[in-house]
């Protein structure tokens, strides 16, 4: 009992103290309690290499140094290098938010749209954490991309300054570059110049195109003789890549694959003869209402969102599937046919890809030199 009541009696003296303190504070106006802001606090990252029409999320790049949350940051100051103002990449533009999780078993069009909604927002902003955002809506057309290194002045270059915020204070951090490179629609893009946005050469003064190559196994020509994609050796078969859009009928959601033979014909993709069509694209019927595609003897299209792939995340259209790392899309055409002494022979023509841009796109493979031997011996 009289333990009991020694508690109680500590727990009143406490009490009382916390109550005397609070009202010494409102007595004698003292000041309230402020959150710490850092004078180290800084960005780690200072140059930004973005590429336009992309959407790119520069995590972790603020350092609080033990700074309090929650601060506000304040664009401040932009500029170029001569001074001339730069505020018209923090012009606010439609973009796509994502508000509700895509899974990559969306069974419609619809349902995909439906997981996102069009927000304004600016082409630059800054997060409550400290994150700088680049939105794809900022393209050629509305910033001018910076040119070649050799060409590049100290007035081409873009700056701003943060003001950062807490009830602590509040300090500039000054200088944060931008450097807006010019937009590639798609990947792999060896066939693109990124400073002319041109079809690539070997060189300032070359007329030799460079080119996407796919990836190949298996595949034989007329004579039995590998088709290797060996660059060096043309007369092995070469399968180039082209990534191009194209305009019948366009609405802005299909993706639509082809295959050409040395001639350039069409080639039908039915001759990929085991090829799961289903699970190359997450694509949809023509009405987008249903899982599908359609496949006819000149190619096989789908109808999709972009970009492609959606988000990163693993799923069965993405490059090592459900345990790859979801980056990159993946599109995986096999046939098989009876070889020599009765052996059954697999081809595969493979490709990761990215496409950024919305449209209708198609993605060619081109054998440009050797036919590949789809008949039984």
């Amino acid at each position: 009992m009289n333990m009991q009541n020694t508690l109680k009696y500590k727990g009143l003296i406490l009490l009382a103290a916390v109550i005397g303190f609070t009202g010494c504070r409102k007595i004698f106006d003292l000041p309230e309690e402020k959150d710490y802001l850092s004078p180290r606090a800084d960005y780690t990252t200072k140059i930004f290499n973005w590429r336009l029409g992309r959407t790119t999320v520069n995590q972790y790049v603020f350092n609080p140094d033990g700074s309090n949350f929650p601060m506000t940051f304040e664009i401040r100051n932009a500029r170029f290098g001569d001074g001339k103002d730069a505020n018209d990449m923090f012009a606010p533009k439609p973009v796509l938010v994502w508000t509700g999780e895509y899974t990559g078993y969306e069974t419609s069009l619809a349902q995909i749209e439906a997981k996102r909604k069009i927000e304004n927002h600016p082409m630059v902003e800054i997060r409550g954490n400290g994150d700088v955002v680049f939105w794809n809506s900022a393209t050629r057309d509305l910033i001018k991309p910076l040119d070649s290194a050799q060409k590049r002045f100290a007035q081409d270059y873009r700056f701003f300054d943060v003001k950062v915020t807490n009830s602590g204070g509040s300090k500039i951090i000054k200088d944060l570059r931008v450097d807006p490179l010019i937009d590639i629609p798609y990947w792999p893009d060896n066939d693109y110049n990124d400073i002319t946005g041109k079809p690539r050469t070997d060189g300032p003064s070359s007329r030799t195109l460079t080119y996407n190559y796919a990836s190949v196994s298996g595949l034989k020509g007329p004579n039995n003789q590998p088709i290797e994609n060996n660059t060096s050796n043309p007369s092995a078969g070469l399968v180039r890549v082209y990534f191009r859009k194209f305009t019948d009928d366009p609405n802005g959601h299909r993706l639509r694959i082809k295959f050409l033979d040395k001639d350039s014909v069409a080639m039908n993709p039915g001759l990929f003869n085991e090829t799961k069509w289903m699970n190359q694209v997450h694509g949809f019927n023509e009405a987008g209402t249903e899982l599908g595609y359609v496949l006819n003897s000149q190619y096989v299209e789908y109808n999709v969102a972009y970009p492609i792939p959606l988000i990163r995340l693993p799923t069965r259209y993405t490059s090592g599937g459900l345990q790859g790392a979801g980056e990159n899309a993946h599109l995986e055409f096999v046939y098989s046919r009876t070889g020599f002494g009765g052996v059954r022979e697999t081809g595969i023509v493979a490709q990761d890809f990215k496409i950024y841009e919305k449209g209708d796109w198609e993605i060619v493979f081109h054998f440009k030199f050797v036919n590949p031997k789809f008949e039984n011996e």
